[in-house]
């Protein structure tokens, strides 16, 4: 008996070099089109993930700034010295500098005697109405939230000092390093005289920092 020949099946393959080739070009292509679709969905989820990423940054985003008033909340005289948070997200302040008329100042009794000069008995006197409230750093500050670090109210004993302070708190200038609950930070200098010279619109765009430096003479209002 004469063996059989085993036949070979060619898969794939119609027989018609034409349409065989076709084909190839065609699966190839299909190939390519299905990675470079993967490719950009991998990279459009990557966007998508930034933009997420971004977005919950955003709405954690602090934003410290000096503040001085000359009445309280209820309309009396007052002179106040205070940081608020006006971002939305909660500030850890970590340290906090004041110079008066570019002197750097380290306690409001130091601020005082350089500013205004009372009399013994205006510091005295000021001794009882002047208010320290508070650590200004390291503490968190929440959004909104605004701490006093130094009040002087009105009184007939005060008038001098109240009003030579009124005048002088103009010449403040402050700076401020925080972080955010994602580590960002930032330092913002401030005071009105700042403002008026601030040609870098300094004021709404604080300097990002990879950490808080240590200041050589920080502000300690206690």
């Amino acid at each position: 008996m004469t063996p059989e020949t085993p036949e070979h099946h060619h898969t794939g393959h119609t027989g018609h070099r034409w349409l065989d080739l076709t084909l190839g070009i065609s699966a190839m292509f299909m190939s390519v089109i299905s990675l470079i679709v993967a490719v950009e969905h991998g990279r459009t989820m990557g966007r998508m993930a930034d933009a997420n990423a971004r977005m919950v940054e955003a709405n954690a985003w602090p934003f410290v700034i000096f503040e001085t008033h000359n009445v309280d909340e209820h309309g009396n005289g007052d002179v106040r010295l205070l940081l608020t948070n006006e971002g939305i997200g909660p500030a850890r302040v970590e340290t906090f500098e004041l110079w008066w008329n570019g002197i750097p100042m380290s306690s409001p009794g130091e601020l005082m005697r350089a500013c205004c000069r009372p009399t013994a008995a205006e510091s005295q006197q000021g001794k009882a109405t002047s208010t320290g409230v508070g650590i200004v750093a390291p503490r968190i500050l929440r959004a909104g939230e605004h701490v006093d670090f130094f009040n002087m109210p009105a009184s007939p004993q005060n008038v001098d000092l109240f009003s030579k302070f009124d005048v002088e708190r103009h010449k403040i200038t402050t700076r401020v390093c925080y972080c955010s609950v994602f580590e960002e930070c930032w330092v913002h200098l401030d005071g009105i005289e700042f403002q008026r010279q601030d040609k870098n619109n300094k004021m709404t765009h604080p300097d990002r920092v990879d950490s808080c430096p240590v200041p050589s003479r920080p502000f300690n209002p206690i």
